[in-house]
């Protein structure tokens, strides 16, 4: 089984910049075509992608290794694939745009608390720093994703001892379960929008079913006894979804969405995972597209820079030419740091820490 599947590559590229455009919408407004701003408005199915896609990967990447018999090395790894380009980010965030808005009436604590709950990657268990502009809008994700990092090894231990039909089972168990917290944060009253916001949507242990579900199905997929989805079968929910989306995408939670956005991840994903040949492979491993699905994570970080920057100082351009100028600005700038920063970091930083660990 291959380790590096380049469509998977690709298509994070697709789920980053939907999620881009979901968040130039919050600030552009509708543009009073329902389908269209209904499917925009889904666009946080895309971090539903990223915490799918992460399991998946890692359970891939993670055949013939035990993690948790290495964890320190697992540990470096994952620490070196976020952290350097989170930091530069974060601090470039804090350069451009300020480090937060009202801190109450002990400003040094709250900005020390800030600062720390930011350096740590735990601001996600802090719902009152969610929607707080400066980055907190978007950086709560890598803390939810550090939280299954931590639990991955544990979680692949158990995967790997299920059987097909108990990891299937499992699955479903996933989806229900995220399906049924998002809903019931949403209708058991009093729930505010903010509050039934950054509780469900952010927390990392509601979004856990998601990662665990990408897992089971890593797992699945490396098992000779499972095939996979048809191409064509594929395509054709791939249009009921998008279908679903412009019609229905206001009706349920964010969160909810992913009971109907996963089953079609999970397939789309074993499908590239087993299958290395077909005009959908060539597409999606072509190098342009490779090479965007690896500044994806460059584009969402930069993304919570610049249109808040834009916002701040662009408007005298008009509305829609500033939103204009920061996607052409932002998708520019995010190609460059990945050049720049993400990927020499990496290495570099992989290599500190062995040499730290060993040492």
């Amino acid at each position: 089984m291959r380790k590096h599947i380049p469509a998977l590559t690709s298509l994070r590229f697709l789920a980053a910049l939907w999620v881009f455009v979901f968040h130039l919408h919050l600030w552009h407004g509708d543009f009073g075509i329902s389908p269209i701003d209904k499917f925009i408005h889904a666009g946080p199915v895309g971090m539903a992608f990223f915490f799918v896609l992460s399991g998946f990967i890692l359970a891939q990447a993670a055949v013939g290794t035990e993690p948790l018999n290495d964890f320190r090395g697992y540990a470096v790894r994952r620490l070196a694939r976020i952290y350097p380009i989170y930091l530069f980010v974060l601090v470039s965030g804090w350069l451009l745009n300020g480090f937060a808005g009202p801190l109450g009436d002990k400003p040094m604590r709250s900005a020390a608390a800030h600062g720390l709950a930011d350096l740590t990657l735990t601001n996600a268990w802090f719902p009152q720093m969610f929607m707080g502009g400066h980055g907190r809008d978007g950086t709560w994700s890598l803390s939810v994703e550090v939280f299954f990092y931590a639990l991955f090894p544990v979680i692949l231990f158990h995967a790997n001892r299920l059987s097909d039909r108990a990891i299937v089972l499992g699955i479903r168990w996933a989806l229900g379960l995220m399906f049924f917290f998002a809903v019931m944060g949403k209708y058991i009253q009093p729930m505010d929008h903010f509050t039934q916001t950054v509780v469900f949507y952010s927390m990392p242990i509601f979004r856990l079913p998601e990662f665990v579900a990408g897992v089971f199905a890593g797992v699945l997929a490396l098992r000779d006894t499972t095939i996979a989805p048809t191409g064509r079968r594929l395509a054709w929910y791939f249009v009921g979804l998008v279908f679903f989306m412009a019609v229905f995408a206001k009706t349920f939670p964010w969160v909810a969405l992913g009971l109907f956005a996963i089953p079609f991840l999970l397939g789309i994903f074993t499908y590239f995972a087993r299958v290395s040949e077909g005009p959908a492979t060539r597409i999606f491993g072509h190098p342009v597209f490779v090479f965007l699905g690896e500044a994806s994570f460059a584009l969402y970080l930069v993304q919570l820079v610049t249109i808040p920057w834009f916002k701040a100082n662009a408007m005298g351009l008009g509305l829609r030419p500033a939103v204009g100028l920061c996607f052409v600005v932002t998708i520019m700038l995010a190609c460059l740091v990945h050049v720049l920063v993400e990927r020499p970091m990496r290495p570099l930083v992989t290599r500190w820490l062995t040499a730290k660990s060993i040492a």
